[in-house]
């Protein structure tokens, strides 16, 4: 696609001092994709937490029925 941006002079500078980019639009792609590539990233990880907090009164409920037998003098307590 394409388009006309602007871009601030040092932010570009500083870009392309990072990047092994050999042209503007190659370094744009890889900005894009890099901020895409977080995004999910950030979504995964606040899918992980939700389902780690909702799946911890269950791990708490099995770590009681399984209290007595951990317990139960298996050798090595």
């Amino acid at each position: 696609m394409r388009t006309k941006v602007v871009l601030k002079d040092e932010l570009v500078e500083r870009a392309r001092a990072l990047s092994d980019a050999r042209t503007l639009s190659g370094l744009l792609n890889r900005c894009l994709a890099d901020w895409i590539a977080d995004g999910r990233q950030r979504e995964i990880e606040a899918r992980l937490r939700k389902e780690y907090t909702l799946g911890a009164p269950e791990s708490a409920k099995v770590n009681r029925e399984f209290a007595d037998i951990d317990s139960g003098g298996w050798p090595g307590q």
